[in-house]
């Protein structure tokens, strides 16, 4: 897993790119931002009302995507519609 891989699934996902490094996708639900560091992807889900979750891993410890479209280890599963 690397940092190209994901901003290609990002973009793929309806994720718009804010620039290299970062990507965001709003509905009226939510807003999910995506940030890929040096050696870790964050994923920020805010949701109105809520306090922000964070979900952050290394790329090595993330396979790639799934049949599904989610990357196994750091999507649970219908995390995305």
């Amino acid at each position: 897993m690397n940092a190209d891989m994901i901003a290609a699934w990002a973009a793929q996902n309806g994720f718009h790119s804010l620039d290299s490094a970062i990507f965001r996708r709003q509905d009226d639900a939510r807003t999910i931002t995506i940030e890929i560091k040096k050696m870790s992807v964050v994923l920020i889900d805010e949701r109105p009302g809520s306090r922000p979750r964070l979900i952050s891993r290394l790329f090595k410890d993330m396979r790639s995507v799934s049949e599904t479209g989610r990357f196994e280890g750091l999507l649970p599963a219908g995390y995305l519609p």
